[in-house]
């Protein structure tokens, strides 16, 4: 009985020797595994805010393009104003203003498209990330409204067409418009304009999109580093009190094995 007993102690502290060491490499792993999946997590979320950042700095050269073409088309119609008021100078004014349209407005057109095919496959890498962090455990965020891109990227196609119209009206109706008929770019400048108003108003919603997501973002970054630092920090807390726990029975263990009595009991002097 008293070999079994031994035995039976020592496979005690075996085992509590084996999930202390297990105990104390659990606390260290914790804390590296924390360390890693801040750094990937946190590198997640810092590629969707560089993209959130570059499409909104997009963006917002878009509708800097898209003022001055509203203010070069506010020219032509100033300019053919003119052609009324001045019937001699006519041609030469509608020559300028044919000029203006294809030197000057076509080239921002241009910009306008370039910068909102960037902005279009920022969106596209920054949609990717957001479904990645979306599909974490506890964690959501916004995803940007490519819809909004494609159907302003079709209103930019219609802005070019009218804009080349206006091109050919000009030289199809030179005589009328020199006459009096200055409707014939009015109307269509106007009409033009006001896509460009309707253009600026598309970007400022997107960018209202981006300015939630960046800051959505952001606050997500921050939950995400303390998080997995409390989340460390309780395992710890628990890892640690299983060691102790470990410590403990190892010396119940010792006792048992050296035949003395596993509990310490207080020892009474008698009275003097």
């Amino acid at each position: 009985m008293k070999t079994f007993k031994r035995i039976l102690a020592a496979i005690v502290m075996g085992i509590s020797v084996l999930v202390l060491v297990l105990s104390v490499a659990g606390i260290v792993g914790v804390w590296i595994a924390r360390s890693q999946l801040t750094e990937d997590l946190v590198g997640v979320l810092a590629a969707a805010e560089t993209r959130a950042n570059m499409a909104q700095q997009k963006l917002g050269e878009l509708d800097a393009t898209l003022t001055q073409t509203s203010d070069q088309i506010a020219l032509v119609e100033q300019q053919v104003l003119e052609v009324g008021a001045d019937l001699e100078q006519g041609g030469s004014l509608l020559t300028a203003i044919s000029e203006r349209l294809g030197v000057d407005v076509a080239p921002l057109v241009d910009r306008a498209r370039g910068l909102l095919g960037t902005i279009r496959e920022a969106s596209a890498a920054l949609s990717s990330i957001t479904e990645v962090i979306n599909g974490l455990p506890f964690i959501s965020s916004l995803v940007p409204d490519l819809d909004l891109l494609n159907n302003l990227s079709q209103e930019m196609e219609s802005l070019q067409a009218e804009i080349q119209n206006l091109q050919t009206v000009i030289e199809q109706k030179r005589t009328e418009i020199i006459q009096g008929a200055v409707s014939f770019i009015t109307t269509p400048a106007s009409q033009i304009r006001s896509t460009l108003d309707q253009l600026q108003v598309t970007v400022s919603g997107y960018s209202q999109q981006l300015a939630a997501l960046q800051e959505a973002l952001s606050t997500l970054k921050v939950i995400v580093e303390n998080g997995l630092i409390w989340m460390a920090v309780i395992l710890t807390l628990m890892l640690l009190w299983l060691a102790l726990s470990e410590v403990a029975l190892f010396v119940v263990g010792w006792r048992a094995f050296a035949g003395r009595d596993i509990l310490v009991r207080k020892q009474h002097q008698a009275p003097v």
